[in-house]
Parts: C-alpha cells; sequence; structure tokens
C-alpha cells in the first residue's frame, strides 16, 4: 500500500512539474501568430527573468525567420527579431568557445534583459563558478554576468 501511495505521488509530481513547464506555450504561440508576421511556428520556450518571457521562433509566409518574445501575463509582444543579420546559438558558442577555452559549456537559451534579447550562456569558469553570461543576438558583449561560487 504505501509502495502504491509512493508511486502515485511521483506520477503526480512528474505530471505537475511537466504542465508547468509546458504551461503557456499553446497561448505563446497563439499570440505569436496572431500578433506579429509569423504564419509558422517551430517551437515554443520559456525564459524566466524578472518575468517569464516566451519566446516563439518560426517562419513569416515569405520564409524570413523570426523570434517573437511574449509577455503573456500582459498578453503583449515585446519585441520580434529577424533572424538574418543574427549568429545562431552554434555561431554563438563557437564564439564563446573561443573567448573561454578552458571553460565547461552548460547552455545556450534566447533570453529577454532590460529590454533586449539576448543569449543566455550558462558554464563553469577557470575560477569553477557557475556563470550565466548575457551577449546581444549579433554576437556582443551584454553588460551584464552573474558568477557563483560552487561549493566542493
Amino acid at each position: 500500500m504505501v509502495l502504491l501511495l509512493g508511486f502515485s505521488f511521483l506520477v503526480w509530481m512528474y505530471t505537475s512539474i511537466s504542465h508547468d513547464r509546458e504551461a503557456g506555450q499553446t497561448e505563446a504561440e497563439a499570440l505569436a501568430l496572431a500578433e506579429t508576421d509569423l504564419a509558422n511556428v517551430e517551437n515554443v520556450s520559456t525564459y524566466n527573468g524578472n518575468i517569464p518571457i516566451h519566446i516563439v521562433k518560426g517562419s513569416t509566409e515569405n520564409g524570413t525567420e523570426q523570434l517573437a518574445f511574449l509577455d503573456l501575463s500582459e498578453k503583449k509582444v515585446l519585441k520580434v527579431e529577424d533572424m538574418s543579420g543574427q549568429i545562431s546559438p552554434e555561431a554563438m558558442r563557437q564564439q564563446w568557445q573561443q573567448s573561454c577555452a578552458s571553460c565547461q559549456f552548460k547552455d545556450i537559451q534566447y533570453g529577454y534583459e532590460e529590454q533586449e534579447p539576448v543569449f543566455q550562456l550558462t558554464y563553469i569558469d577557470e575560477q569553477n563558478r557557475y556563470v550565466f553570461d548575457y551577449f546581444t543576438l549579433s554576437g556582443d558583449n551584454f553588460d551584464q554576468r552573474f558568477a557563483f561560487k560552487r561549493t566542493q
């Protein structure tokens, strides 16, 4: 009986966490399609900065790839960026790796800081700190970085 209750609790917890993680994605897709030039949606991600920002990646009817940055709490499109002229996450990672060759890469994602679309890179630096570093979508340094000392 205890085993069954424990298993049921784990299933409930997993379902709840998955639902929270995907919350708003359908709404973000609908808002982007209705309020921007996007005609097709490739994916939706969430960036948790000061407020949750939903980022919709897709293309217009003429094939132009765009990113839409949305605030679902306000039902508002914050910014739309054409991908032409911007570097890809893979190119951003390669550019960063050249400047921090001894760092251990963890992740890269789109973000939104100080009303600007950014890349957020997470990595462990030479001093064994866990770092959140930000770059513009064109690959330039953004004046924001957080480094946290890791416990051994």
